[in-house]
C-alpha cells in the first residue's frame, strides 16, 4: 500500500540515513521491519557499517543523470524495464527499500554506500505519515506520525522545519520512543499502534 514514511539513523551527532519510502509506512510494516532490525542485529557493528554511508552530492548526482538518460530516461519518468535497470544499478537508493535499507547497509561488502538525503520530507506531514528514526547516539526508536497541525514544541525533532511545512500541515509529529536497549516484542509493538492503524 502507498503509505509514504522516512527511515533515518543518527549516528555520532549525523544523520546517516534519511531514506523515503513509497510503500507499507504503517508501524506493522516499516516500523515493524526497523524493529526487526534492531532486535536482530549488532548495533555496534551497524555503526562502523554506516561509516560507508554518504549522501549524494552534486557530482555523484550528475553521474546518476547521465546514467540515466544513457537508458533513456527523461525527466524522472522510467518505464517498467527502466525502473528495473536502476535498481539493479543503484540498489540503495530505490523508493522501494524503506527501512529494509537498514539490513542492506548491515549487509553490504560495498566501499562506499551512497543514500540520498530525504531528511526533509519529515516537513509536510500530509505526505510523510509516518517515520521511523533510530538515534545511536541517544539509544532510542523513535516513531513519528504525520497528518500533523499541531506546533511542535522546541524538544520535538523536526521542529527545525517548520519554516518548510506546507499544505496547512506542520512537520511530523513523535507519537512513541523505545530505548533501544529495551525494545518490545513485535507484538507489543503492534499493539502499541493498534488504533492509529486501525484508524486508517
Amino acid at each position: 500500500m502507498g503509505t509514504r514514511n522516512l527511515t533515518m539513523v543518527i549516528s555520532n551527532k549525523e544523520t546517516k540515513v534519511a531514506q523515503y519510502g513509497q510503500w507499507d509506512g504503517y508501524p506493522s510494516g516499516q516500523g515493524a521491519t526497523a524493529l526487526e532490525f534492531l532486535l536482530n542485529n549488532d548495533l555496534t557493528e551497524f555503526q562502523e557499517k554506516l561509516n560507508k554511508v554518504k549522501f549524494i552530492d552534486d557530482k555523484k548526482q550528475k553521474e546518476i543523470n547521465k546514467w540515466l538518460e544513457s537508458i533513456g530516461c527523461v525527466n524522472g519518468y522510467m518505464d517498467m524495464d527502466q525502473s528495473a535497470l536502476y535498481k539493479e544499478k543503484y540498489p540503495f537508493i530505490t523508493r522501494d527499500n524503506g527501512a529494509k535499507v537498514l539490513q542492506m547497509i548491515m549487509d553490504s561488502e560495498h566501499l562506499t554506500l551512497w543514500l540520498h538525503d530525504q531528511s526533509e520530507f519529515a516537513a509536510d506531514s500530509l505526505f510523510c505519515e509516518w517515520a521511523y528514526v533510530i538515534d545511536l547516539d541517544k539509544g532510542y526508536f523513535e516513531i513519528y506520525e504525520g497528518f500533523n497541525k499541531k506546533p511542535l514544541g522546541k524538544t520535538q525533532r523536526f521542529k527545525y522545519l517548520d519554516d518548510k511545512a506546507e499544505n496547512g500541515y506542520l512537520p511530523i509529529r513523535m507519537v512513541k520512543k523505545y530505548d533501544i536497549n529495551n525494545l518490545p516484542t513485535e507484538e507489543q509493538f503492534l499493539k502499541d499502534f493498534k488504533e492509529n492503524v486501525e484508524a486508517e
